[in-house]
């Protein structure tokens, strides 16, 4: 159950990785509800998208975000993975290599499937821009990304993920999940115990008026 509820709490944090980015200064990621995502979207001014993508263009350069995506990921999950601590979890040498591959494993297709999805990420960020910011704000933006200060500011955004005090927070944080999983898991294997016994029950009472 420790390797389990390690585990889930590794996963998570791993899913977490939108809320890091976006506060290491990138633009967030966000999985919206299916609800929200069937909704029409607002219509996008043409003139205030082309800003938008200017800007993207400016602060994240095609050329680079897979480099900046991979980075950034990169050093989220070594924290996770480190304030998780798996190699606690058992003293058995041979597992742990197979759990350590099973993770990396895990990873390496997580961030595979990140980097396949940035196209679409990206301009999926303009148009977001676009409706989420006036055309003056649009231009105070884009004109601040063309400053050194804001390349700087953009380019050091994502280092900041390894300053002690973000990875001491990072820790601290996945702490509290971690004391948290041992009843979320208890609560979710009852629910499905719960409904496989049901689905057992009905099944036998079905079967036992078909029989009759």
């Amino acid at each position: 159950m420790r390797v389990v509820t390690a585990a889930a709490a590794l996963a998570i944090s791993v899913v977490a990785l939108p809320a890091f980015a976006h506060g290491s200064g990138k633009p967030p990621i966000t999985v919206a509800p299916a609800q929200q995502a069937a909704a029409p979207a607002a219509p996008v001014d043409p003139a205030s998208l082309a800003v938008a993508r200017e800007i993207l263009v400016i602060g994240f350069p095609p050329d680079k975000r897979e480099q900046m995506f991979n980075s950034m990921i990169d050093t989220i999950m070594t924290q996770a993975r480190q304030n998780v601590g798996l190699d606690k979890f058992s003293d058995d040498t041979e597992f742990q290599t197979l759990l350590d591959r099973s993770n990396q494993r895990m990873f390496e297709a997580m961030k595979a499937s990140l980097t396949a999805a940035i196209p679409d990420y990206f301009d999926a960020m303009a148009r977001a821009y676009a409706r989420g910011f006036s055309a003056d704000d649009l231009n105070a933006i884009l004109a601040f990304v063309k400053t050194s200060a804001g390349q700087h500011y953009l380019e050091r955004s994502s280092q900041l993920l390894k300053d002690p005090d973000v990875a001491l927070a990072s820790q601290r944080m996945t702490m509290q999940l971690m004391a948290k999983m041992p009843d979320i898991i208890s609560e979710i294997m009852k629910d499905v115990q719960d409904y496989v016994a049901k689905k057992e029950k009905n099944a036998k009472l079905t079967h036992a008026a078909h029989a009759s």
